[in-house]
Parts: C-alpha cells; structure tokens; sequence
C-alpha cells in the first residue's frame, strides 16, 4: 500500500509539475531540486561523523570572574580576549576562530562558560563598555557554528554517500514525490489552489516568464495565505493575483475549503462551522 501510494503521489505531482513549472520542488537557498533519497542515512552519519558546536557570545549584566578556559568531554576551549581569538581543540583537530566577526567591538569580553540546556556549546560573557545597568538596548548577536571531526571513517563515508546523493541520485531521480503547492493548506489548495495557478501561468505565459519563475515558499501565517516568489515580470500582475487569493485565504476554512465564518482565537486560522470543533473563536463579519 506504502508503494502504491507513493507510485500515485509522483504521478499526481509529476502532472501539476507539467502543467505548472513552477510548481516544481526546489530548495529555496540553492534553486535545485532534491530528492534527498539517502536523506536519513546522510543525517546519521553526520550525527556520528561530526560534533557540532555553537559559539554564542550573550549579553552578561553582571560583572564577574568568568573562565577563560574550558574542558568539556574530550574538547578544550581557550579564549584570549586581547586578541578575542578562540581556539578549541579536539582529539582530532584544532580550529582557531576569530570573534570578531560575529562580535562587536562595543562589548568587552569577559570569559566562557557552557550552556548546559545543549551540552557542548560555548557561550561567551560579554558586557557593554561604559556599563549601564539602566540600558535596555536589544543588543543582536550572531552565533557562529563550527564543525569538529569525530571519526574518520565515519566521516570518510559521510562525505562519499553525501556526494552521491546529491551528484548522482538527485540528478536521477527527477520526479517529484510532491510539489510546492502541497505546502498549502489542505482546504486552501482544494477552494481554489489549481485556480490561483492557472491565472498565475496564464500572467507569465503572457510576460514570456513561464520557466523562469520560482516559488520561494507558501505558508500560512496569521490566518492568510502567504505566497512568496524569486521575482515576477516586470509590469506583469502576479503580486495582483496573489493579494487577491491571500484576501479570499482570510474567507476561507483552512481545513475544509468552505467559506469561513469563524477565526480561532490564539492561533489565529479562518474555520468553517463545521470544523471549528471547541476552539475559541470570533465570527467573520460579512461570512
């Protein structure tokens, strides 16, 4: 039955894919398309090939003694905060990273300590130089992950089976077990998904635009379609067309496909009477 099923899911997709190009599943940082068929063995491997850890400096409010030198597991980290380098050695490499990249010369550093709610990473103390226990400024940081080899031959693998997932199976296996518009919620795509996508081909058939197009994601948020794109034809209608299906979104129940006459409370999401079941709510005026 598993089989069956998923014989039937890429021949739907593969249809919507031909109809609508743009439909077709791609990564959205890189344009391509994955089938990711060693996905969860790729995955594994790297949970034991491969020691991440996340090196996050946080605003301390207290002046204190902190540590400029850490032991953890089979790891060491040392920091010099004159020259605010870090370097962590494992058993099986050392890796200096500079800090101030990722952290800004207006903090002073003060040490290390762990962050204990996820063993391994390393949190930095740094406090704003003149100190003021009054500033209430959002200070953004960025955090910087680093890579630390494990095992060899564990990595050795990692690498190897990561490559042919991606050179050779990804470039073999080109049908879609599924398309963007699955992303879509259910009652959404049912009222009017193949609609939206008829009137957006039609747009960029007119604007010669039809295999150039991407969709970046689909998703709902605060109770509305949103519909994001890499681009439309200049002149062209396609943001029309979206504001006009994200209005009729808001009116329509998410599970179903029926006009709504309900918006959860908490959640906000548009409900129908029918699927609303015991959720708080408030009524659409005008449903």
């Amino acid at each position: 039955m598993k089989l069956f099923k998923k014989i039937k899911n890429i021949i739907i997709s593969t249809v919507l894919c031909l109809r609508f190009p743009f439909l077709y599943p791609r990564n959205r940082f890189d344009g391509k398309h994955h089938a990711d068929v060693l996905g969860t063995c790729v995955w594994k491997l790297k949970q034991k090939a491969i020691q991440d850890i996340l090196i996050l400096p946080k605003l301390n409010r207290e002046i204190n003694s902190s540590s400029k030198f850490l032991t953890f597991f089979d790891y060491t980290a040392k920091l010099d905060a004159h020259s605010r380098t870090l370097t962590i050695k494992s058993p099986l490499e050392t890796k200096e990273i500079d800090l101030s990249g990722y952290c800004s010369d207006k903090f002073e550093i003060l040490g290390l300590r762990l962050n204990f709610s996820i063993s391994g990473n390393i949190i930095i103390n740094v406090i704003v130089e003149p100190f003021d226990v009054n500033d209430t400024t959002n200070y953004g940081f960025g955090g910087k992950r680093v890579d630390f080899i494990t095992s060899k031959w564990r990595y050795f693998w990692y690498k190897t089976i990561s490559w042919i997932n991606e050179q050779i199976l990804d470039r073999i296996c080109i049908l879609p077990s599924y398309t963007e518009l699955d992303a879509m919620e259910p009652g959404w795509r049912k009222a009017f998904g193949i609609q939206m996508c008829k009137e957006i081909k039609k747009e960029l058939k007119k604007h010669k635009f039809l295999y150039k197009y991407r969709i970046v994601q689909i998703k709902e948020k605060w109770g509305y379609l949103h519909w994001y794109n890499g681009g439309s034809p200049k002149d062209s209608k396609i943001y029309d067309i979206i504001r006009k299906y994200e209005q009729i979104s808001a009116k329509t129940c998410g599970v179903c496909g029926k006009p709504a006459t309900k918006i959860s409370k908490g959640w906000i999401y548009p409900y129908c009477d029918d699927c609303i079941g015991d959720r708080q709510f408030t009524e659409i005026k005008d449903a």
